[in-house]
């Protein structure tokens, strides 16, 4: 049975990759510490938020994908009223990358070091109260 967002005690953290052997890596470096949650392009990733909902923490994404870019999917959730912090990884140096890139290749370490700042940066603000529905949204 597939966890739902509500029973994860660990944040959850998606990671938008179309490429099979990094986004495996990603994943593997993620999941002893963090609810992964895998998306192979930018468009299977919006499905994946609208599914998930706030319950997503953190989207760690490649920067150059077919189909949706990851600062294209940056500007998507950017809309929404509680978006998820951003991570861009990226082999590539892009200066019009909208916040924060980790180049590859890159040691777990620095992976974990960027996704738990995110995640404190995020604790700090109050932008993610735990347990608010986002304003405006209808009730169940």
């Amino acid at each position: 049975m597939a966890s739902s967002p509500i029973s994860s005690a660990r944040p959850v953290v998606l990671v938008v990759d179309d490429e099979p052997v990094a986004l495996a890596v990603l994943r593997r470096t993620l999941e002893p510490h963090y609810h992964v949650l895998t998306a192979s392009d930018g468009l299977e990733a919006l499905n994946i938020i609208g599914a998930w909902g706030p319950a997503i923490r953190v989207v760690v994404t490649d920067v150059r994908m077919p189909g949706l870019s990851g600062p294209a999917l940056a500007a998507h959730l950017a809309r929404l009223n509680r978006s998820p912090a951003i991570l861009f990884v990226s082999g590539f140096t892009d200066p019009d990358v909208p916040g924060e890139v980790l180049a590859k290749p890159f040691q777990p370490d620095a992976l974990l070091s960027a996704v738990s700042r995110l995640l404190e940066s995020q604790e700090h603000s109050g932008s993610r109260p735990e347990g608010s529905p986002p304003s405006g949204s209808p009730l169940p």
